[in-house]
């Protein structure tokens, strides 16, 4: 029996859920001890980011939300043994879960925090040049220009007044993205989940520790897992405050220097890491996915020696693509798995279109989120709205439909990746979505007023690690596994969804109106990332640009490179590469990841091999004891250089 067998058997047996679904877990208090958890949760992470400088929420799994719940779990430990009626039910602790995995996930990276700086950019830098973006766009959607120096300078107060009507514009617009996100997932959960049932390794871990049926925390193998990760981890946090004590090289190493000879020294940043946490979440991933991850990045190193062994040069014009074109071609890719993913449950689409706008259809969509009429209308009408806030700020119809459209592609394919291939992270592709629209057609073709509008929604698809689609089919899923109603589910998500915007907007703001944006008290890049838009932007003013032929043939070749890989995966049972591995190795994700799911894929196919299914299953809890010591530890140092406000070692890149 094949390796890809016996991993089908094991997700089968794994995943099958019983027909009798029910919500007797769900409870008021479980609501009101999320709600309550979120508000630290959304304040460590922000405080964590900006100030300790610890990246507490670009991970797949994000530090709050995990060392929260191993907290609630050693209450709940407590309480078992002097008030056993108030120990809180495995349902309770995953809906505390979910609800601080979609509020604490919108004040990361590429979401509030970025917003926040972007609105402040233009009044803070307008001594560029850029007093005339100002002129472009309403000035509802800006803080007054009273309040932008304290938010760069710090040591001042909120000024709400000033920031009362970008808040409430932003936020109906991010609610209207969030909302068009989980239309887009409830038509897509049944399809996903139920019958292609994809593994979802990011909620692997939560479900285990929460499992009263199962001997998680009593395993010798997973605490052999959790102290050699946490041995590594504190060593390492140690020498950061204690030069002197010995380190351990878990973090990138750069292989490039080795590689002097032409054309091998244009391989590029080529980093080998030893994420323990990688490493676990590695083992999990079916094992033609970690083999194609690791195997495809190595291709890309190959592609730049190609390129510069027959002199391959960009081709005329003023394009601002070359080769071996893999931002292009990671775009591509994405695009391909949005094809893929329609081509796979296109009978499932059809179905669901039909039940939405036709009575006698006979699909039973009863225990999904929503159902599929709303789902569809839902999904319209939240489109047509972030079109109209668009076109408000300035942006002509055509142009909001094409960048709304395309970061909705994107999401979504981050969505399959994060549920397929689970990476510890996981990046968007080498052309954001604003690239993808203006760099193809080049940038004569678009309007200053376009360009400038289309530089104020930057925020959002600049950098998706912290993409909010992929936590929110997670809390379906792990919402099916525990036997809870979908619909239950959902709207304790969009609970959640509102404080975390409403406590988001405070955390980041009482942040830098404290530290200041623009002092060495901050983290730097969250600052810089806000200018980032507006700087592009005015390249492509001062620099227009042509048509990107090249360009554009390279993400026609990444789309159909990736529609391929799945077709054969669907023709061909044996066939061992991948599409999730092709789209993630043209990104930045693997970056950091090649070598810990080289090792992982390693010691999965060795103890498939040798020991079966059998062997598996007895070496996965040491797996997922290096994700939670990892995380633990990683979580405890973090927490401690927040509380006595100094930075601490960052035990991830990202």
């Amino acid at each position: 029996m094949s390796i890809q067998q016996l991993e089908n058997m094991q997700i089968g047996e794994k995943d099958a859920a019983p027909d009798n679904i029910t919500d007797s877990g769900i409870t008021v208090r479980a609501v009101i001890v999320g709600l309550v958890a979120i508000i630290p949760g959304v304040f460590w992470g922000v405080y964590g980011d900006v100030v300790s400088q610890t990246d507490l929420t670009s991970m797949s799994l994000m530090m709050p939300p995990v060392l929260i719940l191993m907290a609630l779990l050693l209450i709940n430990g407590l309480l078992r043994k002097v008030k056993p009626a108030w120990v809180l039910s495995r349902t309770e602790l995953i809906t505390i879960y979910a609800m601080l995995t979609v509020s604490v996930i919108l004040s990361g990276m590429g979401m509030l925090q970025f917003l926040c700086t972007t609105l402040g950019a233009v009044p803070h830098y307008r001594s560029l040049g850029w007093e005339n973006y100002l002129n472009m766009v309403p000035p509802t959607i800006l803080p007054t220009l009273s309040a932008i120096d304290g938010f760069y300078k710090g040591n001042s107060p909120i000024p709400w007044s000033a920031w009362t009507s970008p808040i409430l514009l932003w936020s109906g617009f991010l609610f209207s993205m969030l909302f068009c996100m989980l239309c887009i997932n409830t038509i897509l959960r049944k399809q996903w989940v139920e019958r292609e049932r994809l593994t979802f390794p990011i909620v692997q871990l939560p479900l285990e520790m929460t499992e009263p049926r199962t001997s998680f925390f009593k395993n010798k193998l997973m605490w052999l897992g959790f102290l050699i990760a946490m041995s590594l981890e504190t060593l390492n946090s140690l020498n950061f405050l204690f030069p002197s004590v010995p380190y351990v090289q878990l973090k990138a190493r750069d292989l490039q220097p080795y590689f002097t000879t032409h054309p091998w020294n244009a391989i590029g940043y080529f980093p080998t890491t030893f994420y323990p946490l990688a490493i676990g979440l590695g083992f999990v991933l079916a094992a033609d996915v970690s083999f194609s991850c690791w195997f495809f990045y190595i291709l890309t190193k190959l592609e730049f020696v190609f390129a510069a062994a027959i002199g391959w040069k960009a081709g005329p014009g003023n394009v601002l693509s070359a080769p071996p074109y893999l931002a292009q071609q990671s775009a591509g890719a994405f695009f391909g798995i949005v094809v893929m993913v329609v081509y796979l449950a296109r009978k499932h689409l059809r179905e669901v279109f039909t039940k939405a706008f036709r009575a006698d259809s006979d699909l039973d969509s009863s225990q999904e989120p929503m159902s599929y009429k709303m789902a569809v209308g839902g999904l319209l009408g939240g489109f047509a709205v972030m079109v109209a806030f668009c076109m408000y700020v300035g942006m002509s119809p055509l142009v909001a439909v094409a960048y709304l459209a395309i970061y909705l592609m994107f999401a979504t394919t981050i969505t399959r990746l994060r549920a397929e291939a689970g990476p510890a992270w996981t990046m968007g592709p080498g052309l954001d979505a604003m690239d993808s629209l203006v760099q193809p057609l080049g940038t004569g073709l678009f309007s200053q007023r376009n360009l400038v509008s289309l530089a104020y929604f930057h925020w959002f698809s600049i950098e998706m690690r912290c993409c909010p689609m992929p936590v929110q089919l997670e809390s379906m899923k792990m919402a099916q596994v525990v036997r809870q109603r979908q619909r239950i589910m959902v709207i304790i998500v969009l609970i959640a969804i509102v404080a975390g915007i409403a406590v988001g907007f405070w955390a980041c703001l009482a942040v830098w109106y404290k530290f200041g944006a623009g002092t060495a008290k901050v983290e730097p890049w969250r600052t810089h990332m806000g200018r980032v838009p507006f700087d592009r932007v005015t390249a492509y003013i001062n620099n227009p640009t042509k048509a990107d032929v090249s360009g554009i043939m390279a993400m026609a070749f990444g789309a159909g490179f990736t529609f391929l890989l799945s077709y054969l995966r669907t023709r061909f049972f044996w066939w061992p590469f991948h599409p999730a591995g092709y789209v993630l190795a043209n990104t930045g994700t693997m970056y950091w990841l090649w070598c810990p799911f080289l090792i992982a894929w390693l010691c999965k196919v060795l103890i498939i091999r040798y020991g079966g299914i059998k062997g598996y299953r007895i070496a996965l809890p040491f797996f997922l004891g290096l994700v939670l010591g990892d995380y633990i530890t990683s979580s405890l140092w973090a927490l401690a250089g927040s509380i006595l406000g100094i930075h601490m070692y960052r035990c991830f890149p990202c």
